[in-house]
């Protein structure tokens, strides 16, 4: 009988032990490695392209943005946000792709957020939506056009952009439909069913209402942005698997829609394409851009 329960397939065709394993990067890419050269990379970006730091976007210390101008005024604004599983991780560590967008003509941000436990989900997207709204309405204050702004995001972040890129700003902010003109989304989550299943729901705390409402592929707007969605060909196969249907989601709503798929490269790696002017999806967000 135990070994029954132990083979109980709990989602698609996992075991409990199988889907927790499938989304626990951090084991099966030893995350602490990447961890550490994310936050030397970032210091060592910060030494040489000035940044105004911990700028306030909201009423607690941990809503904060970094933001390093392109040195012309009107320029493209590209916000990041990090990733860490929703539990870890800080803009601290998410300085190094300014050292390419910077160059580019690109006015490059990295936000700062609160991470669960104490905070929730639905305030960490409430935070990053408050964070864009606040770019939004002070752009011109740091030399950004207004509207030109793009997000980027990768993990957990790039569930985050993606929930970005599902917001109703019209209705919920009294900002124009279309604040975000693009979007890009790397080794992210999509569909929040799996992770409400998996191990990480320990934290997390996702009720049945939680997981659908902060699912991105539930929640496609009619007035969708073109998107660039990504992953590693060693990412998890959960991790391949959910960007692939969160493009074909995004494309059957009618909208624009760039798959890549990086080659040679793991969950963690990946991320650094954000820093590689030479790759494949830094040129295609470019593009998307428009420099």
């Amino acid at each position: 009988m135990a070994q029954q329960a132990a083979k109980k397939k709990v989602y698609r065709n996992y075991t409990q032990e199988e889907l927790d394993a499938q989304y626990n990067n951090r084991e099966r890419f030893s995350a602490a490695q990447y961890t550490a050269e994310n936050q030397r990379e970032s210091a060592r970006v910060r030494g040489i392209i000035q940044g105004n730091l911990d700028v306030p976007y909201g009423p607690t210390k941990d809503e904060v943005l970094d933001i390093f101008p392109a040195e012309a005024g009107g320029a493209p604004i590209a916000v990041f946000i990090h990733g860490g599983a929703w539990q870890r991780g800080d803009k601290g560590a998410a300085s190094y792709p300014a050292e390419s967008f910077v160059p580019a003509g690109v006015t490059y941000i990295a936000t700062n957020f609160s991470l669960i436990p104490p905070s929730t989900l639905d305030e960490m997207v409430r935070q990053n939506r408050a964070a864009l709204a606040w770019v939004y309405r002070n752009a011109e204050r740091f030399g950004g056009d207004p509207d030109r702004i793009f997000v980027l995001g990768h993990s957990s972040g790039a569930h985050l952009t993606a929930m970005m890129a599902c917001t109703d700003w019209e209705d919920s902010y009294a900002l124009p439909a279309d604040l975000i003109k693009g979007a890009v989304c790397l080794s992210g989550m999509y569909d929040l069913e799996p992770v409400k299943l998996c191990y990480r729901n320990g934290y997390l705390k996702l009720d049945e209402d939680g997981w659908r409402r902060n699912s991105p592929i539930l929640n496609i707007p009619d007035n969708a942005m073109p998107l660039i969605v990504g992953c590693g060909e060693y990412d998890a196969d959960e991790f391949r698997r959910q960007p692939r249907a969160f493009v074909e989601a995004w494309v059957a709503a009618g909208q624009a829609c760039e798959f890549i798929e990086h080659e040679g490269l793991n969950h963690f790696e990946t991320a650094r394409e954000y820093n590689n002017p030479d790759g494949t999806m830094f040129k295609s967000i470019l593009a998307m851009i428009g420099v």
